[in-house]
Order: structure tokens, then C-alpha cells, then sequence
């Protein structure tokens, strides 16, 4: 708040508040928050396609009815590194964020 009271007090409109004292504020908390979201949603559509609801987790369950095992492992192989790959580097983009 002190930012918006110094360009309060220097003659400062409400756009210009809002332009150089809100947004750089809030911007990367934003960022941070949407990469947590993303993060969460790439986890929770692998989990709900495997229950039966779509997503990612779809083929999954799908090759797993046929018993294409092969192919099971495949695609778990392939979950879990994306995820972990998302997962570090959404970590290091919010590290920096905030």
C-alpha cells in the first residue's frame, strides 16, 4: 500500500494507481496461482479419466479393459513424467515469480 499512497500523493489518477502501483503487485501472484492451477488440473484429469469421467486417464483406462498392458505402462510412464515435468518446472517459474 505504500506504493499507492506515493502515487496518490504525487498527483496520481486512478488508471495510473491501478497501471504502475496494483498490477506489478499482483501480476505474479496471479501467474503463480494459475501454474498451481494448471499443475493441479493436468494431475486431477488423469485421476477422473481413469474413474470414468474423460480426460487424460480416458486411454488409460481404456488399453487397461482390453489388458494391453504394453500399453498401460506406456502411458503411466508417460503420466508420471509429464507431471513431474510440469510439476519442476512450474516450481521454478513461481520461485521466480514471487
Amino acid at each position: 500500500m505504500h506504493v499507492v499512497d506515493a502515487l496518490k500523493a504525487t498527483g496520481a489518477n486512478c488508471i495510473q494507481v491501478m497501471w504502475f502501483a496494483v498490477l506489478p503487485q499482483d501480476i505474479p501472484e496471479f501467474s503463480s496461482y494459475a501454474l498451481y492451477r494448471y499443475e493441479i488440473d493436468v494431475r486431477s484429469s488423469s485421476v477422473l479419466g481413469i474413474v470414468g469421467a474423460g480426460g487424460i486417464g480416458a486411454p488409460l483406462i481404456l488399453a487397461s479393459n482390453q489388458r494391453n498392458w504394453e500399453a498401460v505402462g506406456m502411458m503411466l510412464i508417460i503420466i508420471i513424467v509429464t507431471v513431474t515435468i510440469i510439476d519442476i518446472v512450474s516450481s521454478s517459474i513461481r520461485r521466480r515469480l514471487v
